[in-house]
Formats: C-alpha cells, sequence, structure tokens
C-alpha cells in the first residue's frame, strides 16, 4: 500500500483499518496513530474549513449543541466532571493565565471565569471567534504559532485530531508554558471501541480528522515532547444520544468508562524541566 510518510514519526509503513468517503485510515507501523493515508493539501484543508464547515459539519457528531445557550449548563457540568476526574481543582488556579487553542465561541473560557483564570482564546474561525467576543470574551483569530508570552495552563478541546503536524504543536505548546505549566487536551482516542465499529467508528472524519491517537501513542508524544502526564480518564462507548435506548447508552457508557476503553481521552501533562 503506498502511503504518505507518518508526520509524527516519518514512517511510511502502515497497515489499512477504516475506509470512508473513498478515503483510507491507517495505523503507522512506527508509532501506532491511525492516520489519513493521504493527507490532504492546504487547499483541500481550506476548502473544506471554508464551505460552512462550523454551520453544518458539527451535526455528523452532535457537537453544534455544545455552541446553543441550551446546552450552556450541561457543557459546564460535564467540564466539572471531567477535571473532578483529572483530580483538578480549578478553584487553586485563581489569576493563573490560560490559552485556549481553538476555542470556538469561547464557552470553555466562560466555565473558567468562574474560578478566576485569565483566559484567552484562539481559534481560525471567524465566525466563532465573533461569538466569543459578542459575550465579551478575549478571543481572537490567531493560529498557534502566531502567539506568544507565557502561560500557566493551555487547553486543546477536541483540536489535535485536526492539526497537520500535533509534534510541532505540543512542542509550541511547551514552548509558551511557565516552567510546571500543564497541557490539557481532550481527542478521539482508538482501542477496543474503534476496532469493533471499523468503518462505522463516528472519529474517521476525512480531511478533519487527520491523526487519531491511541492512549500509547499519545503518551509517548507527549513524552517526547517535553510532557510528563499526570492524569487521564476515557470515556464515550460510539453511541450517540437517541441511537439507541438510552438505558443501553447509560450501560455502554459506564463500562467503557469504568474499564479505561472509551473513545475520547482527556488527558492533564505537565511540562518537565529536567
Amino acid at each position: 500500500m503506498a502511503n504518505d510518510s507518518c508526520r509524527l514519526c516519518g514512517t511510511s509503513e502502515a497497515r489499512l483499518v477504516a475506509v470512508v468517503d473513498g478515503c483510507q485510515y491507517v495505523r503507522c507501523a512506527g508509532c501506532g496513530v491511525e492516520r489519513m493515508a493521504s493527507y490532504p493539501s492546504a487547499d483541500q484543508i481550506e476548502k473544506f474549513y471554508d464551505s460552512g464547515y462550523m454551520t453544518k459539519q458539527f451535526n455528523n457528531l452532535g457537537h453544534h449543541l455544545h455552541f446553543t445557550k441550551e446546552y450552556r449548563e450541561t457543557y459546564f457540568a460535564e467540564k466539572s466532571l471531567t477535571f473532578a476526574d483529572l483530580r483538578m481543582d480549578l478553584s487553586k488556579l485563581s489569576g493563573k493565565k490560560l490559552l485556549d487553542v481553538g476555542c470556538a465561541n469561547g464557552q470553555f473560557m466562560e466555565y473558567t471565569s468562574k474560578f478566576g483564570m485569565e483566559a484567552i482564546g484562539i481559534d481560525i474561525s471567524e465566525e466563532m471567534v465573533n461569538a466569543g467576543k459578542e459575550a465579551g470574551l478575549n478571543c481572537h483569530v490567531k493560529d498557534l504559532f502566531e502567539m506568544e508570552g507565557e502561560f500557566d495552563m493551555l487547553t486543546y478541546w477536541d483540536v489535535i485530531e485536526h492539526v497537520s503536524n500535533p509534534r510541532q504543536v505540543l512542542e509550541k505548546t511547551r514552548a509558551l508554558l511557565a516552567p510546571g505549566g500543564e497541557v490539557v487536551l481532550q481527542t478521539p482516542c482508538t482501542g477496543m471501541v474503534s476496532e469493533l465499529f471499523g468503518d462505522k467508528w463516528l472519529y474517521y472524519l476525512p480531511v478533519q480528522h487527520l491523526h487519531l491517537f491511541s492512549q500509547e501513542s499519545l503518551f509517548k508524544l507527549l513524552s517526547d515532547t517535553g510532557f510528563s502526564v499526570v492524569s487521564w480518564v476515557r470515556f464515550g462507548s460510539c453511541n450517540p444520544k437517541g441511537s439507541i435506548p438510552d438505558v443501553n447508552k447509560r450501560a455502554m457508557d459506564t463500562i467503557a468508562k469504568r474499564m479505561g476503553i472509551g473513545d475520547t481521552i482527556v488527558v492533564r501533562a505537565r511540562r518537565t524541566d529536567n
């Protein structure tokens, strides 16, 4: 099979794992990440995100709900649960500087404002950033690599899977963090659930999802770029609300979380300073 070389480790050898809309996803023999076999060009990516992505594409995963006022309190409750799972007390971070990368309309920034954090958000979507600004939030249309300064925490909520070179992103993240600073990132996680669903796994989304990490490949990348994992949680059973009876969904989601095999992972990692 002819593939592009992996942008994480440079290996071209890979095994086919899924075909979605004519696009192949392969598992890299070098680092274990699952990725698009042929990476889209910069023009293809730009065209994709300029084609109404923010207003249309979220419907595939139900993520559009996250940006409605009606979902606001549910979103906040979900984040409180996540930080409890990560053993993080945000009340101790009052006055700390946060950079939320891929901030969308700034809903996470609004959440952290309750704890007195000084939050800045960046996103490539002018539509989303304008929505955040209208809510009085400190959002900007900027690329990560334009950023300077020093932050106590960087967050990536469902962002790292979209970027063309996650290694460079995490290297830049470390450079922006103060000594002892932390990154929190959430991303789809390959493993038992993705293997069982195969081509039907929700997160095989060509053009937007370029790299899909296993827990092992993500932890290795964090270690290689100067981070140590502090805590993590996995959840999700690839059963969107309404796809199966609620009682079945609750059971499957609970099993996936308790067994640590969920198909979404949130990792808290600290900058190492040896």
